[in-house]
């Protein structure tokens, strides 16, 4: 059961009319002055026209473009670039034979021809704005060569020692011994480097493999120095 449904729904509403608003009235006077100007478009007008005379075609002061022939411009031939069409009652002229061999002229015309001078079409390179001159990119090498000189003249000199007394020969029963060793120490970590298992799979066993083999490389690299006749040696370094 719809608890909305009443029997005072039933009774119409009573109809509700709002109060009228008071009728506005400007604050200011109605009786206020026009000042119309006399040249005002609006209203009616105080003039008085004559219907009977009015502005006929053709009859203004200064003729409008739609008329050319007024402003005394002439109309320009066109050039005519085709023959026109025959009319229907000109004849063609017929019958008209020629008399020249062509033949015989063509020949003349070749006999008698100047010879045409060939186009020469070699460069002439002593001619080109920049003969002579030094190209721009030989410049750069330049350039670059003698900076690559300077830098590796800086490397030598900060390679060489200061005091050439700090400098000594090996002898042959150390450089001999230095080579034992480093045989040995070469041999001991190959050994395990060769006991490696093959599958990586562990970051542990790519560390290890890449120490050994910097090791390696590094005792390598000492014996070829130590391989040579003279080793000199300097603040603990071979050269």
């Amino acid at each position: 059961m719809n608890s909305e449904e009443s029997i005072y729904n039933l009774i119409p509403p009573a109809v509700y009319i709002p109060p009228k608003q008071p009728l506005y009235r400007s604050k200011f006077p109605g009786a206020v002055p026009v000042n119309k100007q006399p040249s005002a478009s609006m209203g009616q007008p105080h003039t008085v026209v004559d219907t009977r005379h009015f502005l006929k075609r053709g009859e203004a002061t200064v003729p409008t473009v739609r008329n050319p022939a007024a402003l005394g411009v002439q109309k320009r031939e066109m050039a005519k670039v085709k023959p026109p069409v025959p009319k229907k009652d000109e004849k063609p002229v017929m019958g008209l034979v020629s008399q020249k061999n062509y033949i015989t002229a063509n020949a003349v015309d070749n006999i008698l021809a100047v010879p045409k001078k060939p186009v020469s079409k070699e460069v002439n390179y002593l001619q080109k704005q920049d003969y002579g001159q030094v190209p721009a990119y030989l410049s750069r090498v330049k350039a670059q060569v003698q900076e690559e000189y300077r830098m590796i003249e800086d490397m030598q000199q900060s390679n060489q020692p200061q005091n050439e007394e700090q400098i000594d020969v090996l002898t042959e029963d150390e450089r001999a011994r230095l080579l034992d060793g480093l045989k040995a120490n070469w041999a001991t970590i190959n050994k395990e480097y060769q006991t490696l298992s093959f599958t990586l799979d562990t970051p542990a066993k790519k560390k290890r493999k890449e120490e050994y083999e910097a090791q390696l490389e590094q005792i390598e690299n000492d014996i070829k120095k130590l391989s040579k006749k003279y080793v000199f040696v300097h603040n603990d370094r071979l050269f």
